[in-house]
């Protein structure tokens, strides 16, 4: 791995009744997983936890890494983590046009492409660990996965 990769997280958080936070971006306009870079000096779950916050106005706490995944076109690798909700109410901001709490079911159907694998893995998680390398949303069929 070069030095200039980026560092993402991504947030998979479940309400008590066991529904999924999703929020819709403003742009490019498609449902997602709440998520984003992570900042200087911060730690992958920080940043799930602050990203969630940010793009949805829930506040979850981090459980456990799920996988990483790999963008090597974007040199980009995101930590996925699993999260349960702690406080507030899903609401539309600055990056999100709405974010709402989804059955695992229609979170999948609403998903875009790309983030459908992440909760899937999600929701198929055993005590492995996931790591996904793919080219993009049109490489999807060629995913290559294997345990850690």
């Amino acid at each position: 791995m070069q030095a200039d990769y980026r560092l993402g997280a991504t947030c998979v958080a479940f309400d008590p009744l066991g529904r999924v936070l999703i929020l819709r971006r403003r742009s490019p306009q498609r449902w997602e997983l709440p998520g984003g870079l992570v900042e200087p000096g911060e730690g992958l779950h920080t940043a799930a936890e602050r990203e969630t916050l940010e793009e949805t106005g829930v506040r979850a706490r981090v459980d456990g890494l799920v996988g990483i995944y790999q963008h090597p076109s974007r040199r980009l690798l995101v930590g996925l983590f699993v999260a349960r909700f702690i406080s507030g109410e899903p609401q539309p901001t600055s990056e999100a046009s709405s974010a709402v709490w989804e059955s695992a079911q229609v979170a999948l159907e609403k998903l875009h492409p790309l983030y459908r694998p992440r909760l899937e893995d999600v929701l198929t998680a055993s005590h492995t660990a996931v790591l996904r390398v793919h080219e993009g949303v049109e490489n999807l069929a060629r995913l290559e996965t294997r345990p850690l």
